[in-house]
């Protein structure tokens, strides 16, 4: 048997092997650029697919095409970043895919602001954060071509009118007393600390001045009480130049359930009284300089020192406030023994509001809320058997300020009015 000089079977198929590997790596190098074109328009409609080779697609932004509508942005960002070697295939990938994801060029942009885009240029790219995207910028885009950048103005609340402040109740002299409406009352009708308080404990009549005069009011049936009222009326626009708002809007506001003994229930079905006064006009003329001082400290939240023992302690000024209720027309009522006696003790008693009030400052206006809900159990219980005469009542309202220093009496009246037997039932119940 002869010796055979040909080369083994096994090193031919080597060597075939190895010239198919590099001609088949030049077609690849050759054919890598439109390979990632064709990959970079598929990541539009599946993103799953460009997640799979990061590696190759990794310089792909999805808002590329947006952002090159802006070149002063595009640059600002990616300027001195490595992506310079595939500018010219991003170039070609705007011109054949320019509305990505049908939004038309030159629509959402103008509602972008710079450092917007900014922001979103540095994050990375990922199928999560594409399909995110895309859902803002549509939505942007929709905002865009409405010619609106204020979404709030397609929800039914904000096209729903607001009622006009004072309009359930109407204005009655004082002196003809109609059902169902408000009137204006002097000031002086309501005895207040008198100058020598502190002294002899005796009150006065107060004087004939007020801070604030009655405009109108309401009442608001609802299922719940309502706090900060005022922002869901028209409150008239009355700028009065002056540190001190122009309104003031008094929210009472009123249980209609049952009292608890142990509180557990502080909110329901009840009604909101609304009062709204007006600034005097002669403020600053016919009030001393000391009540005007204690009014705004009251509006700007202040605290001061109180006097006790063994300790002095720190307290909001508002802690003052204090309200003096009455019922003009006892004799009217049909009333027992025992509750002329009730009527005669505590009838225009005044009470401080503490805790049991909050403020509101609007722009012109300061709200304070007053909230029965939270009275003690025996103050509610005594008020829940008095409420279904409130129709047969003529029922004066007012604030002060507690005097409790030399220098803070007399005291003067905040604001008066009258409610001229007001049923509620006669009002449908509303809710904001």
């Amino acid at each position: 048997m002869g010796g055979c000089g040909s080369k083994p079977k096994v090193s031919e198929d080597l060597t075939t092997k190895k010239k198919n590997h590099r001609r088949r790596r030049r077609r690849i190098l050759r054919r890598r650029v439109s390979s990632r074109k064709i990959e970079a328009n598929i990541s539009h409609s599946n993103p799953a697919l460009s997640s799979n080779r990061a590696s190759d697609v990794a310089w792909f932004d999805s808002t590329s095409a947006l952002d090159s509508e802006c070149d002063d942005d595009f640059y600002s960002v990616y300027d001195g970043e490595v992506f310079t070697g595939h500018a010219d295939e991003i170039g070609e990938d705007r011109k054949l895919a320019p509305d990505h994801w049908g939004i038309l060029p030159n629509t959402c942009l103008p509602c972008l602001s710079s450092s917007a885009l900014a922001i979103e240029k540095r994050r990375p790219s990922s199928p999560d954060t594409a399909s995110s995207r895309r859902k803002s910028l549509s939505k942007l885009s929709f905002k865009c071509r409405e010619g609106s950048s204020d979404m709030t103005l397609n929800s039914p609340k904000a096209f729903k009118q607001k009622p006009l402040a004072g309009s359930s109740i109407p204005y009655c002299p004082i002196d003809k007393q109609t059902p169902g409406s408000w009137s204006p009352i002097e000031p002086s009708s309501f005895r207040v600390r008198g100058k020598n308080y502190l002294r002899d404990k005796k009150k006065e009549f107060s004087s004939s001045s007020a801070a604030f005069y009655p405009l109108g009011a309401d009442l608001f049936v609802s299922p719940r009480k309502i706090d900060h009222i005022a922002r869901f009326l028209q409150i008239p626009a009355i700028n009065i130049p002056g540190d001190v708002p122009s309104i003031l809007v008094v929210n009472i506001q009123i249980p209609l359930y049952p009292a608890t003994i142990f509180q557990s229930e502080n909110d329901g079905q009840g009604m909101n009284v609304v009062l709204y006064f007006k600034l005097s006009e002669k403020y600053s003329k016919d009030l001393p300089d000391q009540f005007r001082e204690n009014i705004s400290k009251l509006i700007n939240d202040e605290v001061e020192r109180v006097k006790g023992f063994p300790l002095d302690s720190i307290a909001p000024f508002r802690e003052r406030l204090k309200i003096l209720g009455r019922v003009a027309n006892v004799e009217n009522l049909s009333l027992g023994a025992a509750e002329k006696k009730l009527m005669n003790a505590y009838n225009e008693k005044p009470v401080l509001t503490r805790p049991q009030h909050e403020f509101y400052l609007g722009e012109n206006y300061l709200e304070i809320d007053l909230d029965v809900h939270r009275f003690s159990y025996i103050a509610r219980k005594g008020f829940e058997g008095f409420i279904e005469r409130l129709k047969l009542c003529n029922l004066d309202f007012g604030l002060t300020i507690q005097g409790n220093k030399a220098e803070d009496l007399p005291e003067h009246v905040l604001c008066a009015i009258r409610l001229n037997k007001i049923d509620y039932s006669n009002f449908n119940q509303i809710g904001f």
